[in-house]
């Protein structure tokens, strides 16, 4: 049956795949579940193998490394499968649906800027037995929170955080990162704007970028950004995002589900 989806690896789609892809190999389950987080984030939402199967395709996504990787998801209690008809079909579970709400903020949040004056850098002689090693950025014993001081020995505002701080908050790998990702993005979000694309090359678009995206800022400490500055990489990162995700919005699941039917 055709899906509808062939068209969807681009010539647009493949450089950008060769560009992000040189910072970090794609990982099958990993981009299910930013298809899932992106288009299906609820829990009757349902996407089925055929479809799965469509939109994962213009990434190299063979159907054996499919079927692996939602047997995995099940397992780990991501996924939940449900039978329709002769096919399977699957939705996020209830730990499923919850990390994904958990990281929607991050993921999608708008740009930010001003001084970040409401928050600061708190520092411990003993973070764990202060009961906040769990929000421990930097070392064992420097932390960001919102302000007001919560028994800290010394706290710092944010308009006064030395710049030597700032940068430690972001390392050298996630620095390499967030570099290669707006390299890669400056190409694509402009000609986005002159290009001609069917529907399926789009949607192929915006996982691509979503996947890497979620990828890097997931991995980042919750540092507000606003702490950071706008100087920070990940600031010209998160334009970009914002900027193609503009240009690329977000499918709905019931246009992809009657496209693969048809």
């Amino acid at each position: 049956m055709n899906t509808g989806f062939e068209t969807g690896a681009s010539e647009l789609f493949e450089t950008t795949f060769t560009a992000l892809h040189a910072q970090a190999p794609l990982k099958t389950w990993s981009l299910i579940v930013t298809v899932f987080g992106d288009i299906a984030p609820a829990k009757e939402d349902q996407i089925d193998s055929q479809l799965l199967a469509a939109l994962t395709a213009p990434f190299g996504v063979k159907p054996e490394a499919l079927r692996v990787a939602l047997h995995r998801l099940r397992k780990d209690g991501w996924l939940e499968a449900v039978k329709t008809g002769r096919r399977s079909a699957y939705h996020l579970s209830k730990t499923g649906q919850a990390l994904t709400q958990s990281a929607y903020e991050r993921i999608y949040r708008a740009a930010q800027t001003g001084p970040g004056a409401d928050w600061q850098i708190e520092l411990f002689e003993d973070a764990a037995a202060a009961g906040r090693a769990r929000t421990a950025l930097i070392g064992a014993n420097i932390l960001v929170s919102p302000a007001p001081a919560t028994g800290a020995p010394l706290a710092l505002a944010a308009r006064d955080v030395p710049d030597w701080m700032r940068t430690a908050l972001v390392s050298p790998e996630a620095q390499a990162d967030f570099a290669g990702y707006v390299r890669a993005l400056e190409g694509l979000a402009p000609a986005l704007a002159t290009a001609t694309l069917s529907q399926e090359a789009r949607v192929a678009l915006r996982f691509l970028v979503l996947h890497h995206w979620r990828r890097i800022i997931l991995r980042q400490p919750e540092a507000p950004e606003l702490l950071l500055g706008e100087d920070w990489p990940g600031h010209r990162a998160r334009q970009l995002t914002l900027k193609v995700f503009q240009d690329l919005p977000r499918a709905k699941l019931s246009d992809l589900a009657a496209q693969t039917a048809a």
